[in-house]
């Protein structure tokens, strides 16, 4: 009877801390896929249905991360330094993968920020965030950047010419004045 008890107690943990897990990952707001060992989908949350715009039902336990990027594959442009070989060697890889921190466009305007880390069995997590906003933020901070850069080049050389201006007007004034003053002091 001990035994059994410790087993239910044991399981109802188990059960609750899957239900915890599961409210986790479908209230955050990133996409969050896990892939066992062998390269094939064992949890994810609605959000990365989303974010990737793949139907629910293309998401199934089982599924392989090739026949998922094979999907994503013609919707998404990798970023600087990465590239569907790069990662599928990644994923292929069986032990010791370095983490990987990446972003992809999806369509003409979705950017998404993507981090890999392997799991402690091999397995391996990928985390997808909507990064769009902070990057049309940055863009627009550039160009403003560059429009103040380009204005404050254009009024020093407005000054240069002011100051260039002034100069030659008060050797001119200088010139006149001693004239002037050398006439005065002729008899």
């Amino acid at each position: 009877d001990i035994i059994r008890m410790e087993r239910e107690a044991s399981g109802k943990m188990l059960d609750d801390q899957a239900r915890i897990i599961r409210a986790t990952l479908d209230h955050i707001n990133q996409g969050v896929c896990i892939f066992d060992a062998g390269g094939t989908l064992v949890g994810w949350n609605q959000r990365l249905e989303v974010l990737l715009a793949i139907p629910k039902g293309r998401f199934r336990l089982g599924t392989s991360f090739a026949s998922l990027m094979e999907r994503v594959a013609q919707e998404i442009s990798f970023g600087d330094g990465m590239n569907a070989a790069r990662l599928a060697d990644w994923v292929g890889g069986m032990t010791g993968r370095a983490p990987l921190n990446f972003e992809v466009q999806r369509g003409l305007g979705m950017i998404l920020g993507v981090f890999a880390q392997e799991m402690p069995d091999s397995g391996f997590v990928m985390s997808f965030t909507d990064v769009t906003s902070e990057r049309l933020a940055i863009a627009g901070l550039s160009r403003a950047n560059e429009t103040l850069e380009a204005r404050v080049m254009e009024r020093t050389l407005e000054l240069e010419d002011a100051l260039g201006d002034a100069e030659r007007a008060n050797a001119s004034r200088s010139r006149f004045v001693a004239a002037a003053s050398h006439d005065l002091l002729q008899p």
